[in-house]
């Protein structure tokens, strides 16, 4: 079999069993094997953003007077830096790290961690808020179901919550929280906002977007609307090639279809109550993901393209959020309830060729074998996630009393189902591909081979599905009470029962089963205090300290079996018993300020934090028998910086830039089988860069009844390379670590009247100027493999966007 290179039977083994017990976990990275995208953590702080009225204290307060780390940006200001995706809201703010799964890059799958506080375990640690419903799901469950975000159209703002927000906002929150909160509906007078966009990418297909938002008074002051509706064709870049032939098959075939709609009422009933029901739809469709291969590729002329795939890859992800607010003004106290339905399906279509070559074949390097143009492995995967949500709290509606607070009650019931199904019915075939190389004879049935078991149902060489089932019912509290002039101290308080039910079930040849099932539960109860102090010393500065607990949910882990001894002997857990995974805790201490200097021509942000993280939940693959397993691993801390500035030099010219440094360390070191170390104490968070920069500028100049504008935003992340411990068995020595990356947008627009309520801004945009293709998320599927593949930013983008407003 010339042309092919092997690797050892035992290495084979092991590969199998890590490749059957990663493939409903497979976002999960080790320490150097699966480099996330890593978004640069950066914001712009400009005046637009100065005096924003944001809620997140549950209540209305002007961002520059909230005693909190938070950023805020409304839908104007996010126009103004083409800002249409959560990766790009990420790579604007300071503290937050956005990436994609190495193993299906672009396809869906993806991470999100604020000041480095990120797990690939259990119940999320970023919560994500559509209004005041909580959409994020348990991370680990499945590896086509990550959290859902809404497109960035028709917002009224976003804002990014930095650190623990367990207190206000529940246990998904443990470092912090990202709401959209959506316009509500007009009373008065009628308005729209429209934009569109048309761009072309380098030697890639066009893009394109439009979309409308219409709200009006029904009865003037009594009954309002708002509706709107949004569609955008991101055009691919990636070419698909024959993995044979290398010919090609599909031009630009990585392209994204979006679709979002929302409609909401407004019902003024009498004076003191009002009724807001809604309803929001979104639909995205992904073909073939944003994986580029290293081998095919020519990344110095922008050629990028796949040859690994025999069949078109897709990722669908829908969901429906109707909701109803109502709000009862008691004459000094608002009581306010929030009852929502979340509704969400995802479909996946991976090809797995290349994977069942390496790890079933033992090929490590091309051509792929003659007898195979046909061959055509693939996994589907079908996930459902529900969730029923209903908050009731009280506030004090009297903000000029020394004295503030809010209580309230939560309860949610979640419940996500996901079916994953390995199709590969010439399994016997490739593996004695391998058998033939190493001069062994064929195995007549997988029976014979190492994997015991026949493929299930005739088809599948992996098939699994689990049932995951949350309850979480939450009292809180929250006082502040300003004891002297102008000093506020705040006291909050939040008690959580949270139960977790899991059913699973797994059987084929990967899991050497004709059918197993697991059945766990369990249930926590814990307290989440919040202690701060702040001194407005004037109007235009604040200073603050905050202290605040964070925890997560529980979760259950499975029983990982005899091929485990040695691992669980030298971690401590029994190998054959289902394992409850406590919650894990974060403390996180911050001191900061909010200045305007100058009559308002400087702007400073600032703030220091330290985070202590116990009893991590820690989903990784064992060191010897390679099956993942979840588990409580000792502890972390996490020191940074956060840092923005924003200037007015003169009139029309804003300068802007933001600092963030995350230093964050595992303090727990962790035994291994014979005498090895897993992870040693102090070694650095993987996938955190630690500085991330932002610079920006725009310059507004009177042009009669319009204006021009010229913008440029810059963005850095440092690479990822203090040492790692390459003696790990978590490490991938063959990978370099993540680079630094950097990325310079440029824009250049008019604003002008159309009416004497309505404005329209037409600008043109280069996004990429300088074409940067950092290497993001490297991936093959083990040490021996030449197969690399790789994501990277969208080449350098030209376009056009037309907006108007009223």
């Amino acid at each position: 079999m010339s042309g092919m290179k092997v690797k050892g039977c035992g290495a084979i083994t092991r590969g199998l069993l890590l490749c059957g017990a990663m493939l409903p976990v497979s976002l999960i990275p080790t320490t150097a094997s699966a480099q996330e995208a890593a978004a640069p953590a950066t914001a712009n702080t400009g005046a637009s953003s100065n005096d924003i009225v944001v809620t997140a204290t549950r209540k209305d307060t002007v961002l520059s007077r909230t005693p909190l780390s938070i950023v805020a940006k409304g839908q104007e200001e996010l126009d103004a830096q083409g800002v249409r995706s959560i990766a790009d809201i990420a790579s604007i703010t300071p503290g937050i790290t956005f990436g994609q799964s190495a193993t299906v890059y672009g396809t869906g799958q993806t991470t999100i961690a604020i000041r480095g506080v990120d797990s690939q375990s259990g119940i999320p640690t970023t919560g994500i808020y559509i209004d005041d419903t909580p959409v994020q799901t348990r991370v680990g469950v499945s590896p086509s179901l990550g959290n859902a975000y809404p497109q960035v159209f028709d917002l009224e703002r976003v804002e990014v919550l930095r650190g623990p927000q367990g207190t206000l906002f529940g246990s998904g929150s443990v470092g912090g929280a990202v709401r959209f909160i959506m316009p509500g509906p007009n009373y008065n007078e009628p308005s729209l906002y429209s934009r569109a966009e048309l761009a072309s990418t380098k030697h890639g297909a066009l893009s394109y977007e439009g979309g409308v938002a219409f709200g009006a008074p029904l009865v003037d002051d009594k009954v309002g609307m708002r509706v709107s509706a949004w569609y955008r064709r991101d055009g691919g870049y990636i070419d698909r090639l024959d993995p044979y032939t290398k010919q090609l098959v599909e031009k630009d075939s990585n392209e994204r279809d979006s679709f979002s709609a929302r409609a909401t009422l407004g019902f003024r009933l009498g004076d003191n109550l009002t009724l807001t029901p809604s309803m929001y739809y979104q639909d995205v469709k992904i073909d073939d993901g944003d994986r580029f291969e290293l081998a095919t590729s020519d990344r110095d002329s922008g050629d990028l393209r796949l040859s690994l795939n025999h069949r078109p890859e897709s990722h669908r992800d829908e969901f429906a959020l109707p909701a109803l607010k109502a709000e009862l003004d008691l004459g000094g106290m608002l009581l306010i309830s929030d009852t929502s339905y979340f509704h969400r399906t995802t479909e996946t279509i991976n090809d797995d060729t290349s994977l069942s070559f390496v790890f079933s074949g033992g090929l490590t390097e091309g051509p792929f074998p003659a007898g195979f143009e046909d061959y055509m492995p693939f996994t589907e995967n079908f996930t459902k996630q529900t969730a029923r949500t209903q908050e009731l709290r009280l506030v004090d509606d009297n903000q000029s009393d020394r004295l503030n607070w809010i209580v309230g009650l939560f309860y949610q019931k979640s419940y996500v189902r996901d079916q994953y199904q390995a199709n590969d019915p010439r399994l016997l075939d490739v593996l004695n591909l391998f058998q033939d190389a190493v001069g062994e004879p064929p195995f007549d049935s997988l029976t014979e081979s190492f994997f015991g078991t026949e493929l299930y149902q005739g088809q599948f060489s992996l098939f699994q599905r689990n049932e995951h089932r949350d309850k979480q019912y939450a009292a809180y509290g929250q006082v502040d009470y300003e004891v002297i002039d102008r000093l506020t101290l705040t006291a909050g308080l939040r008690y959580t029962i949270a139960k977790y039910d899991f059913v699973g079930f797994g059987a084929g040849p990967v899991y050497a089963s004709d059918g197993q099932t697991d059945i766990a539960d369990t249930t926590s109860k814990t307290l989440t205090p919040k202690f701060g102090i702040a001194f407005q010393a004037d109007p235009d500065n604040l200073f603050y300290a905050n202290a605040s607990k964070g925890v997560r949910g529980p979760g259950v882990a499975s029983p990982v079996g005899a091929n485990c001894i040695e691992d669980a002997a030298a971690i401590g857990f029994d190998p054959f018993a289902t394992l409850d995974v406590e919650p894990d805790s974060i403390w996180s201490y911050e001191i900061g300020s909010k200045n305007r200097l100058f009559d308002g021509k400087v702007a400073i942000d600032a703030s220091a934090y330290r985070i202590n993280w116990d009893d991590v939940q820690t989903l990784f693959a064992l060191p010897q028998c390679t099956i993942q397993t979840s588990l409580n691993l000792g502890s972390a801390k996490i020191d940074g910086v956060d840092f923005a500035l924003s200037v007015k030099p003169v009139n029309g010219l804003t300068l802007g830039g933001s600092v963030s440094y995350i230093d964050a360390r595992y303090t727990t070191a962790i035994p291994g089988p014979n005498n090895t170390i897993i992870r040693k104490a102090g070694e650095p968070f993987p996938l955190v860069a630690p500085w991330t920069v932002q610079l920006n500028g725009e310059y507004v100049a009177l042009v009669g009844d319009g204006e021009i504008y010229s913008r440029a935003d810059f963005t850095y992340a440092s690479s990822i390379d203090e040492p790692v411990d390459f003696d790990s068995p978590l490490v991938d020595p063959t990978l370099p670590r993540p680079p630094s990356t950097s990325q310079l947008d440029l824009r250049i627009g008019g604003r002008f009247s159309l009416t004497d309520d309505a404005e329209a801004d037409v600008s043109v945009f280069v996004n990429n100027v300088t074409n940067s293709q950092p290497l993001l998320s490297l991936f093959h599927e083990t040490p021996d493999s030449q197969f690399y593949r790789s994501g990277t930013f969208r080449p350098r983008t030209i376009g056009l966007t037309v907006s108007i407003r009223n």
